[in-house]
């Protein structure tokens, strides 16, 4: 369930980009602002979550042994 809600999620952010990027309104400047803006956040948000994951994998290990 979590693997389908994450896909459902990613499907949204790709669509969001491609609805951005085809829009005719936005310029460009702005375009790439705002998908810069968009990668920093999710490196901002995923980058420490996968950091802890792998401290926490990594500290079960070494418990068990």
């Amino acid at each position: 369930m979590r693997r389908l809600f994450v896909l459902f999620f990613l499907a949204l952010i790709v669509l969001a980009h491609i609805g951005l990027w085809s829009s005719d309104t936005v310029p460009v400047e702005v375009k790439t602002r705002l998908t810069l803006l968009n990668a920093l956040g999710w490196a901002v948000i995923l980058l420490p979550v996968l950091a802890v994951n792998r401290w926490l994998k990594a500290h079960e290990r070494h418990r068990d042994d």
